[in-house]
């Protein structure tokens, strides 16, 4: 497998994973989208480091990828079961196959963070949770 084909597939399971997730309306991942069918989210590739692993040619990948949680358009009556629960099934999905069935070695999230999301002048309601892939690539 390419480089490319490697870290799509990161992305790939990323969005199955989340896509499976009962209550999430659509998942989107590098597509045109319109903030019709929420809880709506959206996967946001970040930076990649890439570095020399230690055994022999192998390079050592640090994907990092975010995911938007848009959730309702309306203030919540109840910041912890309208927005903390869905961020937080988000995150146990995640972790429930730290390998996201074989594409990387290891992912974790690395923030947390519940609030308002503005788009187009409108504010929805929801959060961004941060995660970090690792994983080795042969080229």
């Amino acid at each position: 497998m390419g480089f490319y084909d490697t870290y799509k597939a990161v992305f790939h399971k990323v969005k199955q994973t989340v896509s499976a997730i009962s209550g999430i309306q659509k998942t989107v991942l590098g597509e045109r989208f319109k903030l019709t069918s929420l809880p709506l989210a959206i996967i946001n590739p970040g930076g990649t480091r890439i570095e020399q692993a230690e055994i022999g040619s192998m390079l050592s990948l640090t994907i990092s990828f975010d995911i938007i949680l848009v959730i309702r358009e309306t203030e919540p009556e109840d910041w912890f079961d309208d927005i903390l629960q869905p961020m937080g099934a988000v995150v146990d999905a995640i972790l429930a196959d730290r390998t996201l069935a074989g594409a990387c070695k290891d992912v974790k999230p690395t923030a947390f963070m519940p609030g308002e999301i503005r788009f187009t002048e409108k504010v929805y309601y929801g959060g961004l949770i941060t995660f970090t892939a690792f994983l080795f690539y042969a080229p």
